[in-house]
């Protein structure tokens, strides 16, 4: 899997040019957010296929900021504190956390400064455990 960031116009149908460049490409979101700040908005999307959804948007004229390998946990679903433990044992090992959301299947992805650090940090949610 692999995190894109795009860099959106704060606009009408903005969302919607991206999603149409996807499915003119055949690629599949598989999780993500925008977060709108001021005329601008910042995208995070998950996708199988990083390569080509790269390619789909900057045809399409979209700015692609970033191509990451998120880490991606699963976090014990019901259990109260379960974001502030997996969080807390990143920042105890010195990981800061630039992006968090959710994919398709309620795994949480991180996109994270230090990703080595925070795969050995987080070894606990592999599984969900």
């Amino acid at each position: 899997m692999f995190d894109l960031e795009f860099d959106l116009a704060n606009r009408p149908g903005a969302l919607a040019d991206l999603g149409e460049a996807m499915g003119r490409a055949g690629v599949s979101f598989e999780g993500g957010g925008v977060f709108g700040q001021g005329d601008r908005a910042v995208a995070h999307f998950l996708f199988q296929d990083g390569e080509a959804a790269q390619a789909a948007a900057e045809a399409a004229g979209i700015r692609v900021v970033a191509l990451h390998e998120p880490l991606i946990r699963r976090l014990k679903q019901g259990t109260p504190g379960q974001l502030g433990a997996i969080a807390r044992a990143l920042a105890d090992a010195g990981v800061n956390i630039l992006t968090q959301y959710s994919d398709h299947h309620n795994r949480l992805v991180l996109i994270c400064d230090r990703p080595e650090a925070a795969a050995e940090a987080t070894r606990a949610w592999e599984d969900g455990r």
